[in-house]
């Protein structure tokens, strides 16, 4: 075996690695630092088709937004991989979402029942400009 197999083969060891799951309204991304250093080694990102039904809608696919995150991460650890970096020192993954957006799914079979229901701030505008009346709410 000559010199360059031997040292592709070798894995760098590196770490403890963290990682973090970015999934925000127009895309998602995998990123993965070095927990010791901060150096980001690796990321991969996927942008998101939003749709627009009707004024003040946005909608997002629920199984693309799932499917995305997959991508990601699988990308991103090829990535690493390629690098000779030993993904099995990622020891603990950070996660941001959308936090103003909505999903119900069927508890029986975990599918979506309809599209992910995104932030439209107008939405919001006639309800939060009316006046308060005591008692009103609950």
């Amino acid at each position: 075996m000559n010199g360059t197999m031997a040292a592709s083969s070798h894995r760098v060891t590196l770490g403890p690695l963290v990682a973090a799951i970015d999934q925000g309204t127009s895309s998602t991304r995998f990123l993965v630092f070095n927990s010791k250093t901060a150096e980001l080694l690796s990321h991969h990102q996927v942008e998101l088709k939003q749709s627009f039904p009707k004024e003040g809608w946005v909608e997002e696919d629920p199984k693309e937004i799932l499917q995305s995150v997959y991508e990601c991460m699988e990308r991103t650890c090829e990535k690493l991989t390629q690098l000779n970096i030993d993904i099995s020192n990622i020891k603990a993954i950070g996660v941001t979402n959308q936090r103003e957006t909505t999903l119900v799914w069927d508890k029986e079979t975990g599918e979506p029942l309809y599209n992910a229901i995104g932030n439209a701030p107008w939405c919001l505008t006639a309800p939060c400009s009316a006046p308060w009346t005591p008692g009103s709410f609950g």
